[in-house]
């Protein structure tokens, strides 16, 4: 394979902004030779020439979550702008792209409910693969992925964003290096979103509302991001327990100008849960999240907050006992092993979008490891599905039983429907 890596786009949504947007930053650190987009796929051929080239198809969409810096709102991009030099090749059927298109991997941006059968397809066709998070539609399905890929040997990256943020990683070593002493403690949660009604379809996406399109709600959709991000700072997680609820049982679908509501759906999926986890060294968590709340949203100060035997981690400030603050971010800069620097932010990047998608094409190109192994995106989806599990039975799930499949009664109805 020659060293730029020709990847097809798998799923033309809203996401796709922010992996354009990541790999423009790519091409303008010096990594534009590793890469390159040569194709689109989506189901509507309008939707793919939506981002082909610049004034060719529909116009951009409107922001879907009423958060300014969510990767879902990036601006809109185009292929165009990535490659002036080529006409991107479209298509409507995945299959047929990994048949003819000229590509070498692909970059799965679709819905939860065929991350799997498109990966399995993908890898079995001889390319490689990064897919969104959550990774797959249940364990089962995630589990078979990683097979395909030790199968096949091909390349198998999950796009966990959060895994690739620096502020992360800077936490992650803080407490490596015992800065706080040994983790006792994790908090964090919000109830509400910014929009005053409850009831709007998650994302302007309807599929999100469903349990045979999603999996689940807000324990899957963020719980993967949560999970993944205590369990790298903290270490690993060993037993959930949860409650959840669906508050909103019909969920509304507003006009592009939020003038009128032009459908409504039933709401299959969870959108609040109070979890309750234990860490294997002993150690609590607790994370409390919903997307239905009326009359005020309230979070967690701090984000991530972290308690140890020694000082404590919030808001992106390291405590000591006496409580005097430092940001562990610049202590990360300053004290941390430039070898270790370069891991996290090479070439000084900080965009998680370019960063995981660099770790995939190095991968690719080299032959190491990637950083968010099918097994770890294994390990946040049974962690969230846990959530589900646990609040079903009414009592503590392990991972290693959501590994092993020994629970698994929420998820029988989708493993049942995709066979699996």
């Amino acid at each position: 394979m020659a060293s730029e890596v020709r990847i097809g786009i798998i799923g033309c949504a809203r996401i796709l902004n922010a992996h354009l947007r990541g790999f423009k930053t790519l091409q303008e650190n010096g990594y534009g030779d590793l890469f390159r987009i040569t194709a689109l796929c989506a189901r509507k051929e309008e939707d793919a020439h939506r981002f082909r080239v610049r004034g060719e198809g529909p116009g951009p969409r409107p922001a879907p979550v009423d958060a300014p810096n969510d990767p879902l709102n990036a601006p809109h991009s185009y292929i165009g702008d990535l490659h002036p030099d080529q006409e991107t090749e479209v298509f409507t059927d995945y299959r047929e792209m990994l048949e003819k298109g000229s590509v070498d991997a692909v970059c799965i941006l679709t819905g939860h409910d065929n991350h799997h059968s498109i990966a399995i397809d993908a890898m079995r066709a001889g390319k490689h693969v990064s897919v969104e998070k959550p990774m797959a539609i249940s364990v089962k399905a995630a589990q078979r992925m990683c097979e395909v890929a030790d199968e096949t040997g091909k390349v198998l990256s999950i796009d966990e964003n959060v895994n690739f943020n620096p502020a992360t990683w800077a936490s992650h070593w803080a407490v490596d290096e015992g800065f706080i002493g040994a983790v006792q403690m994790v908090y964090r949660g919000v109830i509400g979103f910014r929009n005053s009604r409850p009831d709007l379809v998650a994302a302007r996406t309807p599929w999100r509302q469903s349990k045979l399109g999603a999996g689940g709600g807000v324990a899957i959709d963020l719980g993967v991001h949560l999970f993944n991000g205590v369990r790298t700072i903290c270490g690993p997680i060993q037993s959930v327990q949860a409650v959840w609820r669906t508050l909103e049982s019909t969920r509304v679908l507003m006009a592009d100008d939020d003038s009128e509501v032009v459908d409504q759906f039933e709401n299959q999926v969870d959108d609040a849960f109070f979890t309750n986890f234990e860490f294997e060294n002993g150690a609590i968590g607790h994370m409390a999240v919903s997307r239905s709340a009326r009359g005020i949203q309230i979070g967690v100060p701090g984000g991530t907050n972290v308690w140890g035997t020694q000082g404590a981690i919030s808001d992106g400030q390291l405590f000591d006992e006496d409580g005097v603050s430092e940001d562990v971010e610049e202590r990360f800069r300053h004290e941390a092993p430039q070898e270790r620097l370069e891991q996290v932010m090479p070439n000084g990047l900080t965009d998680a979008f370019a960063l995981e998608n660099l770790n995939w094409l190095q991968a690719i190109r080299d032959g190491t490891p990637v950083q968010m192994t099918g097994e770890e995106g294994t390990i946040d989806l049974a962690l969230s599905y846990a959530i589900l599990e646990s609040g079903l039975i009414g009592r503590a799930v392990t991972l290693e039983e959501m590994l092993r499949g020994d629970v698994d009664g929420y998820q029988q109805e989708i493993n049942e429907y995709y066979q699996l």
